[in-house]
């Protein structure tokens, strides 16, 4: 635990730490009211059965005669209206208490997953080769829960703590004895049932970990693999691996439910029996019933208090070991966050300047390899592309076509060589540079959304600019088709582009290349999913762009480009001049 906690104090910034300080004050206070309800409702009990307690309490005497009483009746019942009162004053204290820690604990909960959600965004996208998306959904969503699961649970702690203290300070105060043998009792049975149950919980929460990234993984599979499940009669193959999975969580959370009640029913029966024994001693010694009576009220009101108490810091304690992999986790993908301080996301918000491109993209020198081999994709390579013109770059599958374009748009970093526009090394003016590139993949990221807002992708709604759009459609020859459409703009494609032709999407995918209207155009075998007919529409449409834009053309077929002003091979870690 106390790694885990050295863990949450680097995570937890300096105002939610003083909000936790304060918390830790409500709690002390509730804990302060809930040992005076005990010390009250035995008062009082005691009050109403002694009638002789006018004569043998001075205090009794005093509030009898302060209050004008003409019967002990009448006093008594006073007494106990004012019981309800306290105890209804000292519970709205406690809900204000619960309310000012689970707002602390949900709102920041979602806080952390922004920021987690914000650190993998700046990531390098070398991390995404390797990365496994249902993990990141994972640590994301659950494993941000969990943590704060486990500042609820510390919290809880904390307050069961306080209390417990307070009300066996008092329970030591009426009856050391018993309390003595109570407290011993109760911290054997607590440490027996943490070294029985924090490995198993422990094993719990790894699992419920594991197999809660496995269930986002095999959705996501089968979703975007639906055509190939169908085509292949393989339905019962990806639902037996979610059953399989889901079988495995479903057994984690049920054994972390269970254990959670394992030190409630123990306790429970141990204190019960350790205050029988006591009773039955105190019987055998001929203990006056007055005596008796005094010593069980008192621990019968403790009781009320404490055993729940009590109970609960056990699974606490327990629970902390299910949510030890959540913290660690969460913890290892905020290092770099941590260690740095960097939280700026402004460089996504720097304005819609473009870096003006006039003479020519000049490739230097670039020298790369894949993280994790020692196989040089580049070593040295250098290659032109002058504006204005068209440029096709072809070469075998594997040689590093694709990877030009990932270095050129600074999704790959090069161990050596730059990437300059007339001159300027675009690594210093990376996002106005980009923002003066239009780029077109082989497979088009469709967004569940209409056409609109695929078209003006990542523009805010009120900020589209819909004359914009419907001219980057006409330029990409999709115009006619969207207004022969019922809802035009507003049409739903459906996940994935589904309800649009291969063709469709692609030149969904040229529109929003030239909503931003940007001088260069990067196609990344764009056409190579598409039938020679579908192509063949596809590259009339880019075609039209010679002399207007520059292109930077990616293609495995030589008909692709042959109407470049120039084309290059990649081969053997070079970039050579073909024609």
């Amino acid at each position: 635990m106390i790694a885990m906690l050295k863990k949450l104090r680097v995570l937890l910034d300096a105002r939610q730490k003083t909000i936790m300080a304060g918390i830790v004050v409500l709690m002390i206070i509730s804990a302060v009211l809930q040992t005076a309800g005990i010390g009250l409702l035995v008062s009082v009990v005691n009050i109403v059965i002694d009638k002789n307690a006018l004569e043998t309490n001075s205090l009794v005497r005093f509030l009898y005669d302060y209050l004008n009483c003409d019967s002990y009746k009448q006093f008594s019942l006073i007494i106990m209206i004012s019981l309800i009162v306290v105890y209804l004053a000292k519970n709205i204290f406690l809900f204000i208490q619960q309310k000012v820690t689970l707002s602390f604990v949900y709102s920041n909960q979602f806080r952390t997953s922004e920021r987690l959600m914000k650190n993998y965004l700046r990531r390098n996208y070398e991390f995404y080769l390797s990365a496994d998306t249902s993990v990141v959904q994972r640590s994301i969503t659950s494993d941000v829960n969990n943590l704060y699961a486990f500042v609820l649970c510390i919290l809880q702690l904390m307050s069961d703590g306080v209390v417990s203290v307070f009300v066996i300070v008092y329970c030591f105060w009426t009856n050391g004895v018993l309390t003595a043998i109570l407290g011993a009792v109760l911290l054997v049975t607590m440490i027996i049932i943490k070294r029985v149950l924090k490995p198993l919980m422990y094993n719990a929460g790894k699992e419920n970990q594991d197999y809660y990234s496995s269930l986002f993984k095999w959705i996501s599979q089968t979703v975007l693999g639906i055509k190939e499940i169908k085509t292949g009669c393989r339905e019962q193959y990806f639902v037996d691996q979610y059953i399989k999975n889901g079988n495995g969580y479903v057994s984690a959370v049920q054994r972390y439910a269970l254990y959670g009640q394992v030190p409630k029913l123990f306790i429970e029966v141990v204190c019960v029996t350790t205050m029988v024994c006591y009773m039955i001693y105190m019987v055998a010694t001929d203990t006056p019933t007055t005596d008796m009576l005094g010593a069980l009220s008192t621990l019968a009101g403790a009781a009320f208090v404490l055993l729940p108490a009590v109970n609960r810091i056990s699974n606490q304690i327990n629970s902390v070991s299910f949510f030890e992999p959540f913290v660690m986790n969460v913890s290892a993908n905020l290092q770099d966050e941590i260690k740095s301080d960097n939280v700026d996301m402004s460089y996504a918000y720097d304005g819609n300047d473009k870096l003006p491109i006039k003479e020519k993209i000049s490739v230097k020198d670039i020298t790369y390899a894949y993280p994790g081999t020692d196989k040089l994709i580049f070593e040295g390579a250098s290659f032109e592309i002058p504006v204005g013109s068209s440029v096709g770059i072809v070469g075998t599958t594997g040689s590093g076509k694709s990877t030009v374009v990932d270095i050129i748009l600074g999704l790959l970093k090069p161990s050596a060589g730059k990437i300059y526009a007339d001159g300027i090394d675009v690594s210093t003016k990376y996002r106005p540079f980009l923002r003066n590139i239009g780029y077109i993949p082989q497979m088009i990221f469709m967004l569940d959304d209409t056409i609109r807002n695929n078209v003006a992708f990542g523009v805010a709604k009120d900020e589209i600019d819909e004359a914009r759009v419907w001219e980057a459609l006409r330029e990409a020859q999709l115009d006619e088709f969207v207004k022969s459409l019922p809802e035009g703009l507003d049409t739903g494609i459906g996940e994935r582009g589904i309800r649009l032709s291969g063709g469709q999407r692609q030149r969904i995918g040229i529109a929003r290349a030239l909503y931003h209207d940007p001088e260069v155009l990067i196609l990344d075998e764009a056409t190579s999913a598409l039938d020679n007919d579908t192509e063949a529409a596809v590259m009339e449409a880019i075609n039209r762009f010679q002399g207007k834009k520059t292109l930077l053309i990616i293609a495995h077929r030589l008909q692709t480009i042959e109407k470049c002003d120039r084309v290059y091979r990649v081969s053997d870690g070079k970039i050579l001049v073909e024609r």
